[in-house]
């Protein structure tokens, strides 16, 4: 199965260890994001958080760099519920 293309670079990113990696990583979430309506904005993180899982699964040292990733997708999913509420 194919990967979102922000998870691909995302990956790329945590590969090449460079300093701001992981502000670049949250910019590409806030991008792959931005492209979807409000409403469906939750399931485009539920997608990302997916293939989070599964690169990981590919690339294991990655392991740190995507927890990180990770919290940031949880933290928007969280705003967006209570901005719902």
């Amino acid at each position: 199965m194919q990967l979102a293309q922000p998870i691909r670079m995302i990956g790329r990113l945590g590969l090449e260890g460079r300093a701001g990696a992981i502000v670049q990583a949250e910019q590409a979430v806030d991008t792959f994001l931005a492209a979807f309506p409000g409403d469906e904005q939750p399931l485009a993180l539920d997608i990302l958080l997916r293939d989070a899982a599964r690169l990981r699964d590919r690339e294991p040292g990655l392991d740190a760099f995507l927890t990180e990733v990770e919290h940031y997708i949880d933290l928007l999913f969280r705003d967006m519920t209570r901005a719902e509420a």
